[in-house]
């Protein structure tokens, strides 16, 4: 191979270079997990997943000396746990199970995507009536009639429901004192077009809870004990049921923190779980996007809410209950509380916090993940390649 052949491949390596620079880097893939937590976390220190330690420590700091009520506040990067603290190790530990609230909606709907998954349903158009064929509903209407799947995950069903706050009494409180709560959410009159308008229903998720129960013939606990908690490893639980025996679709799981965390991993690594699809990667996209906007700058997707200002979604409870899934940054954070305040101080601790702690995308440590370090090492063996060649040829 003659100069003006190497000068060619110099040239044509930097062009391609080039090309490759200019492309998009995706920050939002997660990185692969070293350790799945299926026993156990991973711990590491903060620096070692990118991470200040200083700017860590300062935030459960303030948290530890508010009133804020927050009774563990864990931080998840990399798949490790980098830092967790339970502020009222009396009466809660590491041992200790949560009653996760509405937190449990996002579970639910995890369960009905698995569910979808296996074929136990078909997919997300099916009308919600098919569902419930033997039953008896008042008020039928013709837009009853074309509810689907898919608009009770999203709070578009359209009944007529009030569920303004937990203070009165309201349809919430009226659904768990009847004797059958399926049948008291089917009943209610319409009051917008399905699809249409957004409102916030904890009878939908136990619409949802039913739906499990009848197309798999498993209670919601013994096929996420099947399906979701027994990959993950999560064997420490309760749920309240209703007298049917259907667990609560939309309040009352109970979990460890650590276990709401692995629940935030799965969803960060698009449903996989030690190389297993444990949900479809299309069901958590379709969790973490909405058309629905309750609030400004607020979407909500499958039982999911998605902060459209920050880039990321939670699973949300009352009294704060909350886990984060920011996939920018590869980090889960995950809240258990007694703090009816509402979710704007937990955002700014995440968002100005722990958030506000990150110093890269990737440990300096582990700098194989760069694409661009990747470029630079495959143009220079190219290089390498053409060099040697010249020389052998001579």
């Amino acid at each position: 191979m003659k100069a003006r052949g190497v000068i060619r491949i110099v040239l044509v390596v930097i062009l391609l270079s080039s090309i490759c620079l200019t492309l998009p880097y995706d920050t939002h893939a997660a990185r692969p997990v070293q350790v799945w937590p299926t026993d156990d976390w991973a711990t590491s220190s903060p620096e070692e997943q990118g991470m200040n330690s200083t700017a860590l420590a300062e935030i459960y700091d303030h948290v530890r000396t508010s009133d804020a009520r927050i009774r563990s506040m864990l931080v998840v990067r990399h798949g490790f746990l980098v830092a967790e603290e339970y502020f009222s190790p009396i009466l809660y530990d590491v041992n200790s199970t949560h009653i996760l609230f509405s937190v449990t909606k996002s579970f639910v709907s995890c369960l009905i995507g698995i569910a979808i998954d296996h074929g136990f349903i078909d997919n997300t158009s099916q009308l919600l009536l098919d569902f419930f064929p033997d039953r008896t509903i008042a008020d039928l209407s013709a837009w009853k009639e074309v509810i689907t799947l898919e608009d009770v995950l999203q709070m578009r069903s359209g009944f007529q429901w009030n569920e303004d706050n937990y203070i009165e009494y309201n349809d919430f409180f009226a659904m768990i004192n009847s004797d059958d709560w399926a049948q008291y959410v089917l009943d209610r009159p319409m009051a917008n077009e399905p699809g249409s308008t957004f409102y916030y229903n904890s009878g939908n998720s136990h619409l949802l809870a039913t739906i499990i129960n009848v197309t798999t013939g498993m209670t919601p606990l013994a096929f996420a004990d099947e399906y979701l908690f027994g990959p993950l490893g999560i064997t420490f639980r309760g749920w309240l049921t209703d007298p049917q025996g259907v667990n609560f679709g939309g309040s009352n799981l109970a979990l460890k923190p650590r276990d709401m965390a692995k629940f935030g991993l799965l969803f960060l690594n698009n449903g996989t779980w030690d190389y297993q699809q444990i949900v479809s990667s299309n069901w958590v996209f379709n969790s973490s996007q909405g058309p629905s906007t309750p609030y400004a700058g607020v979407s909500y997707g499958y039982q999911w809410w998605i902060d459209d200002y920050n880039g990321w979604y939670s699973a949300r409870g009352y009294n704060g209950q909350f886990i984060y899934v920011i996939q920018e940054h590869d980090i889960v954070v995950v809240f258990s509380s007694d703090n009816d305040d509402g979710p704007w101080e937990y955002d700014w601790l995440v968002g100005e916090g722990i958030l506000g702690a990150v110093t890269n995308i990737y440990p300096e440590s582990n700098p194989s993940n760069s694409p661009y370090l990747l470029v630079g090492a495959v143009s220079m063996g190219v290089l390498v390649v053409a060099v040697l060649v010249v020389r052998v040829r001579r």
